[in-house]
């Protein structure tokens, strides 16, 4: 969870790792999905932040994924 400066932007990320360099994307798409169950959001939009960007990343190795979505 991280608080800008700008008291309208807010970021979230969650990382994840994978065993496999194929399983990236499946760990991207696990850690977007534990973002939005467990309302991560919610500490930011309290605080009056509105527009959050959710980052899911994953690595395997020295490899990595990264998916962004605007909340």
């Amino acid at each position: 969870l991280i608080k800008p400066e700008d008291p309208d932007e807010g970021i979230l990320i969650e990382l994840k790792y994978s065993k496999t360099f194929d399983g990236l994307e499946k760990a991207c798409e696990r850690a977007m999905e534990q973002i939005k169950s467990r309302r991560y959001d919610t500490e930011l939009r309290d605080d009056g932040r509105n527009v959050i960007l959710a980052y899911g990343i994953a690595f395997c190795k020295k490899r990595c994924k990264v998916v962004v979505e605007k909340l």
